[in-house]
């Protein structure tokens, strides 16, 4: 089996990386050294837990459940958990081959399809409520207290403790700055585990960066300075590989789980639908669970009125279909749905992100760049592929097997 590491940079869609790649001398080498897919297309609207799913999963959202951050469970729309993607992943085939898993930080990936699992360190910023504010016990999957998340025990044998990672969550004030914080911790440890015993199949995250797009959006200079940062992390890793002798033995898979684009108008869903609604937007996307078929008329002539479009295209597993209505900006707007959170009682107003992703599936400004290099991986440029192509050429590249139907780019 051929060794492969996954590294999700968050939010970075095609078009920034093209604009900022001269900036990026690790990122750029590798791209210009293995296989360079310019423009990655989602199968569903561009968030992180569908786009993190994607990645490690070959088949559409409405197979693998995961077609938002949020998902209804028949009572609630609540935030998504690993325990929610309902078929095979690629460290599931993986382990099931005999090949050795290690996640670190990865999101959307079961402890029980990986030897050594460490949580992603944003799990607090999303698993302990709901849209609605309240708490729900499905969101307790995402602590993996009851789990035993390194049963060989290859992190004490190191003298490393995942605990003492840092966690972003416990200061709003300084989300950022330890949020590189934690993202370079984890590249650490996992070089740390690499170099005593290298596993077939390493997961990781840089997840800051779409913080900082929310909060100061594509185009700040500070924005800029946290994807250099991430790249200068990637470039730290690969000389913890070298200087391991370990280097040559990794293929690598460095891609985005989505876009980003400037939504400064946002449409107040609690000030525009009937009062005890319930939806959930990811976006310009918005997901209604209408309590009778009285309230699914008058949501779809609400936002029919608005301008808005009923999605028909295939997102939803089936059983969901006659639960859940699904609307999108028409082509070509950037309207977020969003929360009155300023309590100014005016349904239309302006998004509280600099910038947001959630566009409906197919926009240009949601594409995501994607980066395959290493030993088994061909030299070449691919101009368009679709998302969910990405975990079928990570098997072939590591030679694993798979019942996806969908088609490896190598």
């Amino acid at each position: 089996m051929n060794k492969l590491i996954l590294i999700m940079v968050d939010g970075i869609s095609s078009e920034h990386f093209q604009r900022i790649r001269h900036q990026l001398p690790h990122l750029d080498q590798l791209a210009k050294q293995g296989t360079y897919i310019k423009a990655l297309t989602p199968e569903t609207c561009g968030t992180s837990f569908p786009g993190r799913t994607s990645m490690i999963v070959g088949r559409p959202a409405s197979e693998h459940g995961i077609y938002g951050n949020r998902i209804w469970d028949g009572e609630v729309f609540r935030w998504s958990n690993p325990y929610d993607v309902r078929t095979e992943t690629l460290a599931s085939l993986t382990k099931n081959a005999g090949g050795d898993v290690v996640n670190m930080g990865f999101g959307m990936v079961r402890p029980e399809d990986c030897n050594l699992y460490v949580s992603p360190w944003w799990v607090e910023h999303v698993g302990s409520n709901t849209a609605d504010g309240s708490p729900h016990p499905a969101n307790q999957n995402w602590s993996m207290r009851s789990r035993n998340l390194d049963p060989q025990q290859r992190l004490a044998a190191l003298g490393l403790d995942a605990n003492n990672i840092v966690n972003p969550c416990t200061n709003n004030s300084q989300v950022l700055s330890l949020g590189i914080l934690a993202d370079y911790q984890l590249l650490e440890m996992a070089a740390h585990v690499i170099a005593a015993n290298p596993p077939d199949l390493l997961m990781l995250e840089v997840a800051i960066t779409d913080y900082f797009l929310h909060e100061y959006g594509a185009a700040n200079p500070i924005t800029e300075m946290s994807l250099r940062t991430a790249d200068a992390q990637i470039g730290t890793l690969l000389e913890r590989l070298r200087q391991s002798g370990q280097l040559d033995q990794y293929n690598f898979a460095i891609m985005s789980d989505h876009g980003h684009h400037l939504m400064r108008d946002c449409i107040h869903c609690d000030v525009l639908l009937p009062e005890g609604c319930r939806w959930s937007s990811e976006g310009s996307m918005l997901f209604v669970a209408p309590r009778s078929s009285e309230e699914r008329e008058t949501v779809t002539q609400i936002l029919l009125e608005q301008g808005m479009e009923v999605w028909s295209e295939p997102l939803l597993p089936d059983a969901l279909k006659n639960e859940i209505l699904v609307f999108s900006c028409p082509e070509g707007l950037y309207i977020s749905f969003e929360k009155d959170s300023q309590n100014t009682g005016e349904v239309n107003g302006i998004s509280h992100y600099q910038s947001n992703h959630g566009m409906r599936p197919g926009t240009k400004e949601d594409y995501r760049f994607c980066i395959f290099a290493g030993p088994n991986v061909p030299q070449q440029q691919i101009e368009f592929a679709q998302a969910i192509q990405v975990a079928p050429t990570m098997a072939a590249i590591m030679g694993v097997a798979t019942p996806w139907s969908a088609q490896s780019l190598i």
